[in-house]
């Protein structure tokens, strides 16, 4: 199984995979775009002002999920379950986003640019939501952290874009809501009712009556 875990910076995605792989089956935790990369340095920044510049991000990260998708890939040739921090469906919601807050639309580009390359995608995406100030003050506690993911804006125009992700399978949770474990609880009741749906044999097709001679 592939578990994607979406949602803003600040949100808790690192703190729930962690919590719910010793739940899976000898997961493979793989880590977000940021320190995935060989040297996140190089990354782009990540507010761009036009489509242009966000598309060549876009394809920037794509190499860095290169490196995500042969850690999948070999995980699954050693019978594990994966669980990604963040999904190719980040890209999208952040370029949805910026696009949004300063007057440009590349959406449909970008998705064409994600889907034209083979990416980890998930079998289950569980996306985390929380209050927007309550995100802005945990980010103003994280040293370097860009001020972009401050914005409330920024975090509700991500969210409306996994609305409609390129996931098949997404569930939204509360992370504001009860305790860690409960979290943790309510995010492994999905994922065991996911696996469950996927190994429930499907229908038997209903018989057809027999077309009687003339």
């Amino acid at each position: 199984m592939i578990l994607g875990i979406e949602g803003v910076s600040c949100v808790g995605k690192t703190t729930l995979a962690a919590q719910l792989a010793p739940h899976l089956n000898w997961p493979a935790v793989i880590p977000c775009y940021y320190h995935a990369s060989p040297d996140p340095t190089l990354l782009p920044a990540p507010e761009p002002f036009t489509a242009e510049h966000q598309l060549a991000n876009i394809a920037q990260f794509l190499d860095v999920e290169d490196l995500r998708l042969a850690r999948t890939r070999q995980a699954h040739i050693e019978g594990r379950d994966v669980i990604l921090d963040r999904t190719v469906d980040t890209l999208l919601a952040h370029a949805h986003a910026v696009g949004r807050m300063h007057g440009f639309d590349c959406d449909d580009q970008a998705r064409r640019l994600v889907t034209s390359r083979p990416v980890a995608m998930p079998d289950l995406t569980i996306v985390l939501t929380a209050d927007p100030d309550v995100l802005a003050r945990r980010a103003r506690l994280r040293k370097g952290m860009p001020g972009i993911f401050y914005d409330r804006h920024f975090s509700e125009h991500f969210n409306a874009y996994l609305a409609h992700p390129l996931a098949q399978a997404v569930v939204l949770l509360d992370a504001d809501c009860g305790s860690p474990g409960d979290l943790t609880a309510r995010a492994l009741d999905h994922v065991h009712r996911h696996q469950a749906a996927q190994h429930r044999p499907s229908p038997a097709p209903s018989p057809q009556p027999l077309n009687e001679a003339s």
